[in-house]
């Protein structure tokens, strides 16, 4: 068993370590360069109770009031046990609007909450007005925590088409700092 153990780990991709990114806003910020994108992470310690960050994030129709990059989230039908799809437009200065349907789910894990959402294979809903988000996998975890929360919060995000490097470089580095601050205003922390 433990060299089965063995072969698989020396078969499977590695993926660079997380690199500091600094700190903002009550959060420690961190990337990963990986075989085809930047993954960005932020550790948030907020004196704010975890169901209050719970209860913003879990209305998935409000996340434009949240995010400044999102212009329009809007859940598709109902959710339904914790799962079901959403359709967002994404904004940014200096390139073409971006849509997408993602797939979205919310799951109880010890202290908190988990909600993950990654591009739906059904794009069916898109207006086709709009260039198509490439890749959108995120991670948020919400925990209590002694005098209020962690948050965790990872993304993997490929815009698609034509996007100067300027604009990534800007959404990998602030851009992305900034939207945990956003959040971390919307709750009141």
């Amino acid at each position: 068993m433990l060299q089965l153990l063995l072969l698989l780990a020396l078969a499977s991709p590695a993926h660079a370590e997380w690199s500091s990114m600094g700190e903002k806003d009550g959060c420690v910020f961190s990337k990963q360069e990986e075989d085809d994108i930047v993954a960005l992470r932020g550790l948030c310690t907020w004196a704010v109770p975890a169901d209050q960050v719970i209860a913003k994030l879990s209305n998935w129709n409000n996340h434009d009031e949240i995010f400044p990059t999102v212009a329009q989230s809007t859940v598709l039908g109902t959710l339904v046990d914790g799962k079901g799809k959403v359709s967002q437009v994404h904004q940014a200065a200096g390139i073409s609007d971006r849509e997408v349907v993602l797939d979205v789910t919310a799951q109880t894990i010890d202290g908190g909450l988990r909600l993950t959402h990654t591009k739906s294979a059904d794009q069916s809903a898109v207006s086709g007005k709009r260039v198509m988000v490439g890749r959108d996998d995120g991670l948020w975890e919400i925990k209590s925590a002694p005098g209020g929360c962690t948050v965790l919060y990872e993304l993997r995000y490929d815009p698609a088409g034509s996007v100067p490097g300027f604009i990534v470089k800007w959404f990998q580095g602030s851009g992305f700092k900034d939207l945990l601050g956003s959040l971390k205003d919307a709750v009141g922390a």
